[in-house]
């Protein structure tokens, strides 16, 4: 109802395309048939099921609102219709609470026709945002690590969700945040230091591979260190008791007084060897860890050698991302890496600070915010370090201030919901407007059979493995089925990309975000059935129909008006409603930040196109007006697919 609600308002300024003229018009006519009660009011047609009608309106959700009944209302309506209210209405008939009509297609289906025939690339583009800039948080790769297959989720579906809002008119500023601050690069130049070869890490094919294989190696050495730690730990507090280990002992006690408070239990309660593992986990530090800390320092304070070998890792890593890029086609218009923010951190410090928002607890800056549910959130640790949280305050201050961004979308994982709700009531509660005006578009996770993804167990799907392995599957598919085109080695090579790629992006982009996806290579590249190579090759279809009117010599300028005979038969109509419905397409999609709304629209246009081409003779109609008027189907069918696939970053191939 909330995504109803929302488009309901966007299109109250939108009439420009068919559908909308006649959303208006009905909303006219009920808004009439409530005797004056109300006016201007939004409705919306939907396809009516197992009724011989064009669209329907159900009217309980209106009638309830104008305080009528919704059968007496659709009686009244239907009376009424007439192509005074509608020059798109034919005729119109109630059935209980609903209002069901016939269009006059012919016409419908010219004002449909043209207005992509003229709008071309721009047919379901908008208005709605003039002028308003919206910034796109989205891929954020980490540094000196392999963009893996959970890495092309936030790419494409925030470059799906850029290319939503340009045509709903915003400006789009994609923002890669690259992750390139933080203890992690302790760890890392501790790992280069202890093991690492610059020579050879300099000159390898595969650089970010080595710095990720020492970032494992350096959690496998803490992970050894921890667990010997803890064991010596276990074993002194069984001959010498707990008090002779000062930290562990003030560490129980605490995490003791956290479970009697949590749980309001009893002292007598506590399962005292559960909390001696969590107050282990408190206080047990590794040497390893300790060191990465200090590099981690010496990087904050500027130190040359950190900042030297630090540079490295951006530098290789950023190589290696910008061919990840290449390949999907994804572009942006900015990239900052967490460091950029790093001298604005004590301005967002000093702030939390100033407000009543912040407060210092045991040496940490906090913000406590457990009056929405949303726990404590860490501002500055004790030692004065800052964490993600600082950055990402200053980060929205910046976009807000210096970008001038109206709205800003968080594209990152689900298991950050808590986190992206706390940056935004912190932003709020400091009087930052963007708070109000951020939402975090979250999508599953992904998941390999043996279970989640992990950089640090070793265990992923790579991109670039994807990648390669899609180019060689759809390779040796054109190598067999299209000899043909398999002998021109630019051709052949340019449609391998777009097919495998598109494949690639339509596995994610075609099913709800929020959906957690396993892993399988047959399903990510799938090419038949509800796949992007199905409407690719629906597309190329159609222009071969262009190509071959063309070389019979058929004027495609449309330039006379079509007959009322035109447009008859089920599936010509059918076509033409699909048609019409791509600018709603567009809306539903960014008003829901879901780009399966687009994916859904286009192949439901593409079987509905594919129905057509097998009912009815386009270049052999029973007139010149019949031809022309399926021929003006024809380059508006491809002309929406190749828009709407546009929009998902996925071309349409020549030939297939």
């Amino acid at each position: 109802m909330e995504e109803r609600r929302k488009i309901v308002e966007m299109n109250q300024i939108q009439h420009g395309y068919p559908i909308y003229q006649l959303e208006e018009s009905m909303g006219e006519l009920v808004a009439e048939g409530s005797y004056g009660s109300v006016k201007d009011l939004l409705v919306f047609v939907e396809a009516p099921s197992r009724v011989d009608a064009d669209y329907g309106i159900q009217l309980n959700r209106y009638a309830g609102h104008l305080n009528v009944s919704p059968v007496s209302l659709a009686n009244r309506l239907a009376k009424k219709i007439s192509s005074q209210v509608s020059p798109y209405i034919e005729s119109a008939f109630d059935q209980g609470p609903f209002l069901n009509f016939k269009l006059d297609m012919a016409r419908f289906g010219e004002s449909v026709t043209s207005e992509i025939l003229e709008k071309k690339d721009s047919y379901g583009k908008e208005q709605i945002a003039r002028g308003k800039r919206v910034v796109i948080d989205m891929s954020s790769p980490n540094i000196a690590k392999r963009m893996n297959y959970g890495h092309l989720r936030s790419t494409i579906i925030g470059d799906a969700l850029a290319n939503i809002y340009k045509f709903q008119g915003y400006e789009v500023v994609r923002d890669n945040h690259i992750g390139d601050w933080g203890t992690q690069f302790g760890k890392l130049i501790t790992a280069i230091k202890m093991w690492g070869n610059e020579e050879e890490l300099l000159a390898s094919v595969d650089p970010i591979g080595i710095l990720q294989d020492l970032y494992v190696k350096f959690h496998e050495v803490a992970k050894e260190q921890s667990e010997k730690i803890r064991d010596g730990m276990k074993i002194q507090v069984k001959e010498k008791g707990l008090s002779s280990i000062p930290a562990l002992k003030k560490a129980v006690e605490d995490v003791s007084q956290e479970i009697i408070t949590r749980k309001k239990i009893t002292k007598a309660e506590l399962n005292m060897e559960t909390i001696i593992e969590d107050a282990l986990d408190r206080v047990v530090v590794p040497e390893i860890e300790d060191e990465g800390r200090r590099w981690f320092s010496k990087l904050e304070n500027g130190d040359s050698e950190a900042k030297r070998l630090w540079k490295i890792c951006i530098d290789l890593s950023m190589k290696e991302f910008n061919r990840m890029y290449q390949s999907l086609g994804v572009d942006f218009e900015l990239t900052l890496g967490e460091s950029f923010y790093e001298n604005m951190l004590n301005g967002v410090v000093a702030e939390v600070k100033k407000s009543k928002v912040g407060k210092v607890s045991d040496g940490a800056l906090i913000v406590d915010i457990q009056d929405k549910s949303l726990g404590v959130a860490i501002i500055q640790k004790r030692d004065g370090a800052s964490v993600y949280m600082t950055r990402d305050l200053a980060t929205a201050s910046y976009r807000e201030k210096e970008l001038k961004a109206d709205k800003v979308v968080y594209v990152v994982g689900e298991d950050q919901k808590q986190y992206f709700q706390q940056l935004f009531e912190i932003l709020k509660r400091l009087g930052h407007k963007i708070g109000e005006k951020s939402e975090h578009v979250y999508f599953g996770m992904v998941r390999l059979p043996e279970g989640k993804m992990s950089t640090r167990a070793g265990r992923t799907i790579l991109l670039k493995d994807v990648i390669d392995e899609g180019l060689k599957k759809v390779g040796e598919v054109i190598d067999e089925r299209s000899p043909e085109l398999a002998r021109d080695k630019v051709k052949r090579d340019k449609t391998i990309k777009q097919i495998a790629i598109g494949a690639l992006k339509w596995n994610d982009l075609s099913q709800d975000p929020k959906r957690s996806i396993e892993f399988h290579w047959e399903k990510a590249l799938n090419l038949e059935g509800y796949s992007s190579p199905y409407v690719q090759y629906t597309a190329v279809r159609a222009g071969s129909i262009i190509e071959a009117a063309k070389k019979d010599g058929i004027d495609l300028s449309f330039k006379n008006n079509l007959s009322s005979e035109v447009y008859s038969h089920s599936s010509e109509r059918a076509l033409i409603r699909k048609l019409a419905e791509f600018p709603k397409a567009i809306t539903t999609a960014q008003v829901g930040n879901n780009p399966s709304q687009v994916a859904i629209y286009i192949y439901e246009l593409a079987k509905r196109f594919n129905t057509f081409y097998k009912d009815l003779q386009v270049l052999k109609g029973n007139s010149d007006d019949v031809r022309d008027s399926r021929l003006r189907l024809v380059v508006a069918t491809r002309q929406v697919i190749s828009n709407g696939l546009g929009v998902l970053g996925i071309e349409v191939p020549e030939k297939m």
